[in-house]
């Protein structure tokens, strides 16, 4: 006689931690994400930097739908970083050292644009949600220390999956282009209100 064992109901898919520890794996191994390439061109060099760039974003969206959370993307000079909103301020997000700052190669800068994008739409949501607050019952002491710890994220990655548009574009600095020509070498990742994420380059066509 012919034993048949059912599949326990426990078998079935996966648990929600389950999928947040794979989730938190994907950003471990996003930060640690490096490019082999046979020699050492330029164009290498801001191709490993996008796709790092969109391995670290794609998976901030995804850790931000799983765990209901706004997060914002925070571009400074040659860095970026990924922040958390409480709501009532953003803040760096405990334990998550893959969304921390990310600085780019010495030579390499990034340029980012929210305008001339090809949107027909509306924006997502008011941005004052997020950027008003209230002074009130704050001391002149407080209100100043607001004003200096005040980080306001240009690119917004909504907790529903939702990203507000962008285009961040990778190139060589000027003081990088002395010697050799590269001002015609660029990655440009474009983000349209959701992801996966675009990537063009490594030389771009404006026309």
């Amino acid at each position: 006689m012919k034993s048949h064992h059912r599949p326990s109901a426990k078998s079935k898919g996966f648990t929600l931690i389950e999928v947040m520890v794979v989730i938190a794996l994907i950003g471990i191994i996003a930060t640690m994400v490096q490019f082999t390439f046979s020699g050492k061109r330029p164009e290498d060099t801001l191709k490993e930097v996008s796709f790092r760039f969109v391995g670290i974003f794609e998976s901030a969206a995804n850790y931000g739908l799983l765990n209901n959370v706004e997060l914002g993307l925070f571009v400074k000079d040659n860095t970026y970083q990924f922040f958390g909103y409480d709501g009532v301020k953003w803040s760096e997000i405990p334990e998550q050292t893959w969304l921390s700052v990310q600085e780019l190669p010495e030579g390499v800068e990034l340029t980012l644009a929210l305008d001339d994008l090809p949107i027909d739409e509306p924006l997502l949501f008011d941005s004052s949600v997020f950027t008003e607050q209230s002074n009130e019952y704050l001391s002149f002491d407080d209100i100043e220390a607001k004003k200096e710890q005040k980080i306001i994220p240009q690119v917004y990655i909504l907790s529903g999956g939702d990203i507000t548009p962008f285009s961040l574009t990778f190139h060589f600095s000027e003081q990088a282009s002395l010697y050799d020509d590269l001002s015609d070498l660029a990655y440009r990742v474009t983000g349209i209100y959701a992801t996966p994420l675009t990537i063009e380059g490594p030389v771009l066509d404006d026309e």
